[in-house]
C-alpha cells in the first residue's frame, strides 16, 4: 500500500507470485513502484539519499506498506513492514507493528534484488559503486557481514580522527591498526567468497545471454597489496600482513589524515573473453553484463536461504530482442518477478504466467487480458 507516495496519492495492489508486467510510458510512476519495493529491503533507494523526496508534492508525509510471505521449508512467514517519511526527518521503519530503532535488525525481512538503468555504474563508473553493489547486496542475506562492515567503517573513522590530530602518539595508531586490519580481513575473506559463489552462476547466465559467445569473468581487486595466495592464507595471517602494511603506508596517512589502503578501496574488475569491460565493452555488453550479475545474486539468495529474493526489472527488455525475451520470463518462471516496460512482453497473455499492469499519471489498472 501507497500513500502520498511519489506521484501515488493512494495504491494497493497485490502481486501474482509470477511474472508482474508494469506497463505505462515515461515518468507515469512505474519505477516508483520499485522503489517502494526495494526501500522495504534495502531500506535505501536506489535514485535518492534524501526520504523527503519520497513524499508526494504539495503533502505534509508519505507512507508505505507491505505485507509478505517468507518460505522457509514447509513453513510460511507473514511480515508486514512499514515506513513514514516526513520533511526534515529521518524515515520511522516498523516491523510487525514494531517500530526499529537498527536496521540490522529489519534487514533480510524482505530480500529482493533490482536490475536498473543506473545500475550500469556498477560497471562503468568509480569503485565505490562496485564495493557498493557488494555490501548491498551481502547484507540482506548476512547479519555477520553487516555487522563486520560496520565495525569496519567505525574503526577507520576514530583512525581517521587521529590521525586529523597534532602529533597523534605511535601506539594509539598500532592499537587502531591492529583492531582495524581484524575487522579489515574479515571484510575481505567475506567478499571473495561471495564474488567466487556468485561467479560460477554469472558465467553460466551470460554466456546463455550471449548465445554462448561470452566468457564472463570477475576479477576481485583488494584495496591493498597482498601476496597472490592470499585467499589461502589464514585470517591471522592476513592480519599481520595488513597491519605491517598500515605501518608501512602510516607516515603517507598522516601527510593525507586519511587511511589510504584497506577494503575500503576493494575494487572489481569484469572481463569478456578476457577484455576488460569498463574500458572496452559496448554499452550493451555493460548491460549484460550488470543483468548477468544480478541474476547471479538471485541464484546465490537462493542457494542461502533456501528461497528466491523477489525480482525487480526497471526497464530490462528494452535492449533485448523478443528471442532473449522469452528466454528471460522462461528462466524467470520460479521467481517472483516485477518488470517495468513501455511494450508488452512474448507470452504475457497468458494469465498462468503472471498479470498485467498499467500505469498513467500515478493511477494503475490490471488488464483483463492477463
Amino acid at each position: 500500500m501507497l500513500s502520498q507516495f511519489r506521484n501515488y496519492e493512494s495504491l494497493q495492489l497485490e502481486f501474482h507470485p509470477g511474472i508482474n508486467l508494469i506497463l505505462g510510458e515515461n515518468a507515469q510512476g512505474k519505477t516508483n513502484l520499485l522503489e517502494a519495493l526495494y526501500l522495504c529491503a534495502a531500506l535505501r533507494s536506489f535514485r535518492t539519499r534524501r526520504d523527503s523526496e519520497f513524499i508526494r508534492f504539495g503533502a505534509s508525509q508519505g507512507y508505505l506498506k507491505m505485507n509478505l510471505v517468507s518460505t522457509q521449508g514447509d513453513e510460511k512467514n507473514h511480515h508486514q513492514m512499514e515506513m513514514m517519511f516526513r520533511p526534515d526527518q529521518k524515515k520511522r521503519v516498523k516491523r510487525n507493528g514494531i517500530s526499529q530503532q537498527r536496521i540490522s535488525d529489519v534487514m533480510g525481512t524482505f530480500k529482493a534484488v533490482l536490475f536498473s538503468p543506473e545500475d550500469l555504474k556498477i560497471v562503468k563508473d568509480s569503485p565505490s559503486e562496485r564495493r557498493q553493489f557488494m555490501d548491498s547486496e551481502m547484507v540482506q542475506v548476512s547479519p555477520r557481514y553487516y555487522h563486520t562492515l560496520l565495525q569496519y567503517q567505525k574503526i577507520m573513522k576514530q583512525r581517521n580522527q587521529l590521525l586529523k590530530n597534532n602529533n597523534p602518539k605511535e601506539e594509539e595508531i598500532s592499537i587502531w591498526d591492529n583492531q582495524l586490519s581484524e575487522f579489515g580481513v574479515r571484510l575481505m575473506k567475506q567478499r571473495h567468497r561471495f564474488l567466487m559463489e556468485i561467479e560460477k552462476w554469472a558465467k553460466e547466465i551470460h554466456h546463455s545471454l550471449t548465445g554462448k559467445k561470452e566468457e564472463l569473468a570477475i576479477h576481485y581487486q583488494p584495496g591493498l597489496l597482498l601476496p597472490p595466495e592470499w585467499p589461502e592464507k589464514s585470517p591471522e595471517e592476513l592480519t599481520e600482513i595488513m597491519e605491517k602494511l598500515l605501518e608501512k603506508n602510516r607516515r603517507a596517512d598522516l601527510y593525507r589524515q586519511t587511511t589510504g589502503k584497506g577494503p575500503h578501496r576493494d575494487d572489481l574488475a569484469f572481463t569478456i573473453n578476457q577484455m576488460d569491460v569498463r574500458q572496452y565493452g559496448s554499452q550493451g555488453q555493460k548491460r549484460t553484463v550488470v543483468l548477468s550479475l544480478k541474476l547471479a545474486v538471485m541464484e546465490w539468495m537462493k542457494e542461502m536461504t533456501g528461497e528466491y529474493p523477489v525480482l525487480l526489472l526497471d526497464d530490462v527488455t528494452s535492449e533485448l530482442d523478443e528471442g532473449r525475451q522469452q528466454d528471460l520470463l522462461e528462466y524467470l518462471k520460479p521467481v517472483q518477478t516485477i518488470i517495468t516496460a513501455t511494450h508488452t512482453l512474448p507470452g504475457m497473455e497468458d494469465p498462468q504466467r503472471g498479470r498485467l499492469y498499467f500505469v498513467e499519471k500515478g493511477m494503475v489498472r490490471l488488464s483483463k487480458e492477463a
